[in-house]
């Protein structure tokens, strides 16, 4: 009875994810439409940030207690079946992780591999390109670097609050029993929630460029799957994880993206191709 219990109550700790981070428009305001509205009076300054965040993070974590959070679709078509799929993964964690052969060679590799997903590595990629693009005066660079660290410094935040409240064991603790409220920190992966989060900005910022969200997805899912293998996150902790990181992600950009930089980029890739002695160099100008 205790561990339906417990279960039960991991399932409303899946459905705030979902909830605390809503499809806001830029205005602030939550809207049906799948399209953003255009107001470039939300566009995020570097020396807004610290004020920025401070809202947003709070919109973040009141939003499952506004009525208008709520529309006419999301539990049907969202909350409840990412509930269900999470309850499912929780319930099956122990089956999956032993499909893998889980040996210590698997797990030394796969460590280094998610060392691409930790916090010092996104934390300095999502600087770097901030300080690229305000160096360079690229105004759509500098732009994904500030939301990118806004996304990752609002996923950093939500991850550990879940964490405390969940206190899941890792598939390396114990005797992997993977329960909750049993003093761990596995649920959910904050490698998932973090890649997933710049890996979002990243893809918004340059949809129209079809390889950026390839390959950030790509190396997101990369991070994901590495925390399975080396055994230190159950399926289910990497699911919500990035789903997390995702919402954050879609979040802060609908919230502050320019549209003005949007119009302005190009539509897509335009290959470029020189032929030398040496041999023939295919590039692409972005």
């Amino acid at each position: 009875m205790g561990t339906v219990t417990k279960h039960g109550v991991s399932m409303y700790a899946v459905a705030f994810v979902l909830l605390a981070t809503p499809a806001y428009t830029q205005s602030g305001s939550p809207s049906d439409s799948s399209q953003p509205q255009t107001n470039s009076d939300s566009s995020l300054h570097l020396r807004q940030l610290p004020l920025a965040f401070a809202n947003d993070e709070w919109q973040i974590w009141t939003s499952p207690f506004r009525g208008s959070t709520y529309s006419s679709h999301a539990l049907p078509k969202y909350v409840i079946p990412f509930a269900l799929i999470s309850g499912a993964l929780i319930a099956s964690d122990k089956k999956t992780a032993a499909l893998l052969p889980n040996t210590t060679d698997q797990t030394k590799w796969s460590g280094r591999v998610s060392e691409l997903g930790a916090s010092y590595t996104l934390a300095g990629f999502t600087g770097a390109t901030l300080l690229l693009g305000q160096f360079t005066k690229n105004q759509h660079l500098r732009e994904t670097g500030l939301l990118s660290l806004e996304a990752f410094g609002h996923t950093q935040i939500v991850v550990f609050g879940l964490k405390e409240i969940t206190n899941r064991e890792r598939p390396l603790d114990h005797d992997r029993g993977g329960g909750f409220w049993a003093g761990g920190n596995s649920f959910p992966s904050g490698h998932a929630a973090t890649s997933f989060a710049v890996a979002t900005v990243f893809a918004y910022e340059y949809r129209r460029h079809i390889a950026v969200p390839i390959t950030a997805y790509a190396l997101a899912s990369l991070v994901s799957a590495s925390r399975l293998s080396a055994q230190r996150h159950w399926v289910s902790d990497i699911f919500v994880g990035a789903s997390t990181g995702f919402l954050i992600g879609r979040f802060v950009y609908k919230r502050h993206y320019d549209p003005a930089l949007q119009s302005s980029a190009s539509n897509r890739l335009v290959p470029e191709i020189n032929v030398a002695p040496s041999g023939v160099l295919l590039a692409w100008s972005w």
